[in-house]
């Protein structure tokens, strides 16, 4: 029976695909020699390779499976309720710290803002695995599996954690069983602070890490033998504040229910005085200066006179009352509280010196009897009922007879015009005794304030 070209055809097709097999294919080389390989020598070479990469992952899925199994086993049987050593010796803690942020250090709530690495480190016997494993990978997923100290911030107003883009929590073991655990933290500490001597002060801040339930008998914080503090020096200076120091001491509690473990950082803040200066320094310093200008005035210009001390005073009035405005409601004297009383009482002492100036060079036109009649006469007509107008009219008459007085007694001239020298010459010495006063003031002042803080930090509070 004669075949179908259909069938025909295909038998063909075949035969050619097995020819064509058979052929070296050209495209196919040795990529160590660059010699074509035959079908047989290709097949070969893609077994091998994948046969290495099977290995490769069977080695890897080999290794991953055995630090997978002896974390396993070490978790079998571990009771994270019950520390290392249980009804041994304490477990000692050792704490380091690296700081990367310091800010918000606020006068009015007392408090200042921290963001850090807190890490601790202690040996847990039950963790000792088999020391042929390279390492078990760091991971925060076995932090609620294992036991870790039961550290708090003593003086602390809010904390969190950090989430993103994960959990900022580190837990890292060691063949011996050393525990590594690491974690990223913010808060929010109080600080007791001392105004005294603001804005020429330095602020001592600590963070006080305790044992919340385990006492010196069970758990010890030590901070760390080698660099318990990083803190970078970009981050030592801020916007109002420097560090001027560090210091790491111990704080342990005696409570009732027992004696507790506590460490603490001290930060030492010293205030930059750029920000008073230019607000509160140099302007009052400048006013107390500008009142001095009434001393070159003509005493016989009140109005002048009086207008600018008045002004002066009401002006510094304002700058002393602002400056509490970014401090607590204490209940003492602070430095730049020194500072704006006295710049008040010169100021305010340029007015009254006005005022003695003034009554001298007015006894000249009135007279010391002149003047004694006025007040007697004045206090006479009060008492019969007389107006207002009626005492002004008998004012100007006695002013008019005492001045007639003058011109006819040369022995009264002579006096009322030393007594106008001696109205001048108060404004001649106090050109020079204000200027001086002040300039002492300010000597004893800065000297004082700019000496250092002379209150004792307790290390061993």
């Amino acid at each position: 029976m004669p075949l179908s070209p259909i069938v025909v055809n295909t038998y063909y097709l075949l035969s050619l695909s097995l020819v064509v097999s058979a052929q070296p294919n050209p495209q196919q080389y040795d990529r160590r020699t660059a010699i074509p390989l035959t079908t047989t020598d290709y097949e070969r070479h893609i077994h091998s390779q994948k046969s290495s990469k099977l290995s490769h992952r069977i080695i890897q899925r080999n290794v991953t499976g055995d630090t997978s199994q002896i974390v396993d086993d070490l978790l079998v049987g571990y009771d994270r309720r019950m520390r290392p050593n249980f009804n041994g010796e304490p477990v000692i803690v050792s704490v380091d710290m690296f700081i990367s942020r310091i800010d918000n250090i606020a006068e009015v709530t007392m408090d200042f803002d921290s963001t850090f690495f807190l890490r601790q480190a202690w040996n847990d016997p039950r963790l000792i695995h088999n020391k042929s494993v390279i390492n078990i990978p760091p991971s925060g997923f076995l932090l609620d599996k294992i036991w870790v100290p039961d550290l708090f911030f003593f003086n602390e107003k809010k904390s969190y954690f950090h989430d993103i883009t994960t959990d900022n929590v580190l837990v890292r073991f060691g063949a011996n069983g050393d525990v590594l655990y690491s974690m990223r933290i913010s808060v929010k500490v109080s600080c007791a602070m001392d105004f005294s001597r603001f804005p020429m002060d330095r602020q001592y801040c600590g963070m006080q890490l305790e044992s919340y339930g385990y006492t010196t008998e069970e758990l010890i914080f030590l901070w760390k033998s080698q660099i318990p503090l990083q803190l970078p020096e970009h981050i030592k200076r801020m916007q109002q504040y420097y560090v001027a120091d560090t210091r790491l001491t111990r704080c342990d509690k005696i409570y009732y229910t027992g004696n507790f473990s506590c460490i603490e950082v001290n930060f030492i803040f010293v205030r930059l005085l750029g920000y008073y200066w230019i607000s509160y320094f140099i302007p009052t310093l400048l006013l107390v200066i500008l009142s001095w200008v009434s001393f070159w005035i003509n005493p016989m210009a009140s109005p002048a006179r009086v207008a600018l001390g008045v002004t002066i005073v009401l002006t510094v009035t304002t700058q002393a009352i602002s400056v509490h405005s970014i401090l607590p409601k204490v209940s003492y004297i602070t430095a730049i509280d020194i500072w704006m009383l006295a710049c008040l009482m010169f100021v305010v002492g340029s007015l009254l010196e006005y005022s003695v100036v003034h009554h001298l060079i007015c006894l000249e036109e009135h007279g010391t009897i002149g003047l004694f009649q006025v007040m007697r006469r004045l206090t006479a007509r009060k008492s019969v009922g007389k107006g207002f107008y009626q005492e002004q009219t008998e004012l100007q008459t006695l002013n008019s007879n005492t001045s007639s007085t003058l011109e006819r007694d040369p022995e009264r001239q002579k006096i009322a015009k030393r007594r106008q020298l001696h109205g001048l010459v108060v404004d001649r010495w106090s050109r020079l005794l204000f200027p001086m006063a002040f300039l002492l003031f300010n000597i004893v002042y800065w000297s004082s304030s700019m000496t250092g803080d002379t209150r004792h930090h307790n290390d061993d509070m």
